[in-house]
């Protein structure tokens, strides 16, 4: 067996098959690992909502890192561990900047994203009939107005958008550029993703000092552009044969999709030398 302690895995699209669904072969993994006392640990875009207690059952995860890194909680209690939000003054300045494009866009706090109510309407449209529906309607909130919510937070986690094109979402990662202190990343092709001065990859080596685990007892795996700091900051790294080919050359191996089992595939081979 491996040195490897900690397993940090993305959820969609990598623990999850296209249908959100954890294969047989993964359930097996992760039981495995818990048998022999190694954390598998949830690192996703999503908000501690996204979460079920159904994937915590399955994955027999212990602790989980959420929206890009700004939060972990600790499962047995739900305690947050790991905070890196943004203050209302950068997010008020991301909003005024965002106004100016062609997108919708939601606020992320406390384990919820919130969207004006007609905003909300719009993207439980856009995910209608989609595997992403139930996701979407279990972890969003209707707020009124998006500026007097932001100014009673003292920090949010993340502001997310969609942009209507992947050249707008081009245009908003140029007009940001100058904001110190953030971070930005996208997991899809109109996807803007905008956290504080954090990301998987520093949340995922934050939370294995925290339990005595070091960078090189780290694995990690993921698909998408916002799983590729934390594929960059794992001793070891993988990356699903559904990725893009960026995520493929940041990774030590490539495993096989997410259709195939292919976090199983990796833990066997890279952990269990199967």
């Amino acid at each position: 067996m491996s040195k490897i302690k900690l397993i940090g895995i993305d959820l969609d699209g990598t623990a999850f098959n296209s249908e959100k669904e954890i294969t047989k072969a993964n359930l097996d993994a992760f039981k495995r690992c818990r048998e022999n006392n190694i954390h598998v640990v949830p690192v996703t875009g999503r908000p501690f909502s996204g979460l079920y207690e159904e994937h915590k059952r399955k994955i027999l995860c212990e602790y989980s890192i959420h929206t890009n890194g700004a939060a972990a909680y600790r499962l047995s209690d739900n305690k947050r561990i790991i905070t890196h939000g943004m203050d209302h003054k950068t997010s008020l300045e991301l909003i005024d900047i965002l106004d100016g494009f062609d997108c919708y866009y939601g606020i992320f706090f406390d384990g919820f994203g919130y969207l004006e109510e007609e905003t909300l309407e719009k993207e439980l449209r856009k995910w209608s009939g989609t595997p992403l529906f139930d996701y979407v309607k279990r972890t969003r909130k209707p707020i009124k107005d998006r500026r007097e919510f932001l100014k009673t937070l003292r920090l949010c986690d993340n502001i997310y958008a969609i942009a209507e094109s992947t050249p707008e979402r081009e245009k908003i990662k140029k007009a940001i550029s100058h904001i110190d202190n953030i971070y930005f990343t996208s997991s899809i092709e109109v996807d803007v993703e905008i956290g504080g001065n954090c990301s998987k990859g520093s949340s995922l080596i934050e939370l294995g000092s925290m339990l005595g685990i070091e960078r090189s007892q780290i694995m990690a795996i993921g698909d998408s552009g916002n799983d590729l700091k934390m594929l960059e900051a794992a001793g070891v790294a993988v990356a699903m044969d559904n990725s893009s080919e960026e995520i493929k050359q940041a990774a030590d191996f490539v495993t096989k999709s997410c259709e195939e089992s292919g976090v199983a595939y990796a833990i066997d081979k890279l952990v269990f030398n199967k």
